[in-house]
């Protein structure tokens, strides 16, 4: 781009006010998988922020927050003239105060780089999306992403006390507080956490944050079919066992786990606890696993416990790891915990009619599901007529179904975020009032907000 055109775009005046090497020019769209932006804003302060969300709004420029990009993919295409505005470079832990068991740290901080500082105090973020190296806490926090363990531990809204926020016309507001019994005022947290950076830009997170348990154990168990693993699992849910997680896996998800395997259906069940209690639920899962007809593949405890859960998350394919020569996409439903079992079994079903293979999983107790389909690109029609017959399944069922990680010519075919939610009128009433000029990730939201 030569100084003419930068003059004449704008963006050459944000760099003057940003100073140099803040703003990185885009040269040309590198993969299917990236968005598309004029330029990517580096920022470091909340000052810089503003200073930028004021020379978007005189220029009518889209502004796309984002971390590293690993999920970059999630959302609509911003069709708009657009940059992204990186928050990478806002990272670190502002406070840790391990007595009161609360951490606050910067949006561009990696989960991993977070949960090692705090497993030196013995304590954790119980928060496991997927590749941790690359998620940033603003991140997950923006998207709402968990992974297996959110049966115990939840969402990241239940975890979230406090933030600061920077919004479109300049304004920083602070939500909640840095202490866990803050009761004043509405819990304005909720509002902004899974909202995809539509309301506003996060630059700082407040936790409250749990000891590290002593002891960690996970089982593999195969089933023949999925009538055995409901009732194994109908049993657990009406026992006094807490399981950390509880995943049904097809076959695929199965080799992609062990490496081989001949069984059609799996399940993974996790427990974190004192040492007593864990061996104590183990011995039990044992006993039923028997009793109901599964075998036991593989019993792991401690690092090796947690490294099936990291395999398992890995399943999910991200912008940062992968190969650009074939079709990776990501589907996520939502569905009632009792279909989930049937749901797994369907969406295998439904692809491998296609002739594509697709990994599945899913929490029995969660109702959450993951499709992930890997496809040479002239199979992009196969893999598009899977996703869209497995949604109509879904949806059929009350369900969700939205693309977590496609290309964009996958998205020109299938609709992103699918049926809309009961709830968005009310969601475009809100971005109406905290984002008039419709700045911020403008249609990237579900139903186009």
């Amino acid at each position: 781009m030569s100084e003419t055109d930068l003059t004449k775009s704008g963006i050459g005046r944000l760099i003057e006010q940003l100073g140099p090497g803040r703003v990185e020019l885009s040269r040309c769209k590198k993969s299917d998988y990236e968005l598309q932006a004029e330029a990517t804003v580096y920022v470091e302060t909340e000052d810089q922020i503003r200073t930028v969300m004021r020379w978007a709004s005189t220029e009518g420029v889209a502004v796309i927050p984002q971390g590293k990009g690993a999920w970059a993919t999630y959302g609509n295409p911003v069709f708009r003239r657009s940059i992204i505005i990186s928050l990478i470079r806002m990272n670190g832990i502002v406070e840790h105060s391990a007595g009161d068991l609360t951490v606050t740290v910067q949006p561009g901080t990696e989960l991993a780089s977070l949960q090692k500082h705090l497993k030196e105090k013995r304590q954790m973020l119980p928060l496991d999306p997927g590749w941790p190296e690359h998620a940033t806490v603003g991140g997950i926090v923006a998207t709402g992403f968990t992974g297996p363990k959110r049966l115990k531990y939840g969402l990241p809204r239940d975890w979230v006390i406090g933030m600061r926020m920077v919004l479109a016309d300049g304004r920083t507001i602070r939500t909640g507080g840095k202490v866990v019994k803050n009761v004043a005022g509405y819990d304005m947290n909720k509002l902004f956490v899974g909202s995809m950076g539509t309301l506003g830009i996060i630059t700082e997170c407040t936790f409250k944050l749990r000891p590290v348990p002593p002891a960690e154990a996970a089982l593999i168990l195969e089933a023949p079919n999925t009538d055995v693993i409901r009732g194994f699992c109908y049993r657990v849910f009406n026992s006094s066992l807490e399981p950390t997680a509880l995943e049904m896996v097809n076959t695929f998800a199965m080799k992609a786990l062990l490496g081989s395997s001949d069984s059609g259906c799996g399940l993974v069940i996790g427990f974190e606890d004192e040492a007593k209690a864990v061996s104590a639920e183990q011995s039990l899962v044992a006993k039923w696993a028997k009793e109901e007809g599964l075998s036991i593949c593989t019993a792991l405890e401690k690092d090796r416990a947690a490294q099936v859960w990291e395999r398992l998350r890995r399943l999910t394919p991200n912008v940062l790891d992968m190969d650009d020569s074939r079709i990776e996409v990501s589907l996520k439903g939502v569905i009632l915990p009792e279909q989930v079992a049937e749901s797994i079994q369907v969406a295998g079903r439904l692809a491998e009619q296609q002739g594509i293979e697709a990994i599945v999983h899913g929490g029995i107790g969660t109702g959450i599901i993951r499709v992930i389909m890997y496809a040479p690109a002239e199979r992009l029609q196969a893999v598009c007529d899977s996703a869209s017959r497995i949604r109509s399944w879904v949806e059929e069922r009350s369900g969700h179904l939205v693309v977590e990680h496609a290309p964009l010519s996958f998205k020109e075919r299938i609709s992103v975020w699918g049926r809309p939610p009961g709830g968005l009128n009310l969601m475009r009433q809100l971005k109406e009032r905290l984002d008039p000029g419709d700045l911020l990730n403008p249609g990237r939201f579900v139903g186009g907000i």
